[in-house]
């Protein structure tokens, strides 16, 4: 008979076998190149991998200043375009001040100028050098004899001058010392369109500043519709425009205004 084991000799037994497979293994080669071999595998990929990270950190550090740069010029632009909008807005309160201040400026000078102009006429068709280089006392003369017992009182000239580019049809501004018989003038030559004196056929006019000739200028396309219409109209001194249909009568001082009572009035009621 055999003898029975010991349960406690039987797991020392195993415990020295898996010992001893243990030892064996450590010392097999194979092994141990296998081991050896994924550490250093192992050691590789943390260098690696610590070097790249340097490198993405070195990326990142240069990325945040970039962005800390950016942020920082942000902040000067928007510094600077709050200044500017401040300037800019306190330019346009100013120049709004200015157009204003320009435009009653103009309205004033405008006044003045036409103030000035109150005794003045324009005469056109006159020949060329027929003054003899004295159109002061030659327009007297003609006046006097042009207008003997039409006018309330005599047609005394103050001074005359032409204007205008040298050519053979120069205007001559002639400037009388009474309103009244300036206007008493331009009334009688509307009349009768065309005056004649020596040969010569003579237009007179009011004398207007370039503003209100461009103004009465404005009336022309206006006029011609209405003239087409066969409707009653005229211009008032100095630059209004005076419109007759059907019995009533009205006036206008802005081109569009009368333009639009054409269309829409006029043209749409005959």
């Amino acid at each position: 008979m055999k003898p029975k084991k010991n349960k406690y000799q039987s797991k020392s037994g195993e415990e020295e076998e898996d010992l001893s497979q243990s030892v064996e293994a450590h010392n097999d080669p194979v092994v141990t190149g296998a081991q050896s071999s994924s550490e250093e595998l192992a050691v590789l990929i943390r260098t690696i991998l610590k070097e790249e990270i340097s490198v993405v950190v070195s990326q990142l550090n240069i990325i945040k200043e970039d962005i800390a740069s950016c942020t920082r010029k942000l902040v000067e632009v928007d510094e600077t375009l709050s200044t500017m909008d401040e300037r800019v807005t306190k330019l346009e309160t100013a120049c709004t001040a200015l157009r204003k201040a320009n435009l009653e400026l103009k309205e004033k000078a405008e006044r003045l100028e036409m103030h000035s102009r109150k005794y003045n006429v324009r005469v056109f068709g006159l020949a060329k050098d027929v003054e003899k280089g004295n159109p002061t006392g030659y327009m007297s003369q003609l006046f006097k004899e042009l207008f003997q017992g039409k006018l309330q009182s005599e047609p005394d000239v103050e001074i005359a001058h032409r204007v205008g580019p040298p050519g053979n049809n120069r205007a001559m501004i002639v400037s009388l010392q009474k309103r009244t018989t300036t206007a008493e003038i331009i009334k009688i030559a509307k009349k009768e369109k065309e005056l004649l004196f020596c040969g010569m056929k003579l237009k007179i006019f009011p004398d207007l500043t370039t503003e209100m000739a461009k103004k009465r200028a404005s009336f022309r396309e206006t006029r011609a519709k209405l003239r087409d219409e066969g409707v009653r109209h005229g211009i008032i001194h100095p630059a209004t425009l005076i419109i007759t249909f059907k019995g009533e009568t009205k006036k206008f001082t802005e081109h569009s205004e009368a333009d639009l009572y054409v269309k829409t009035v006029i043209q749409q009621n005959k």
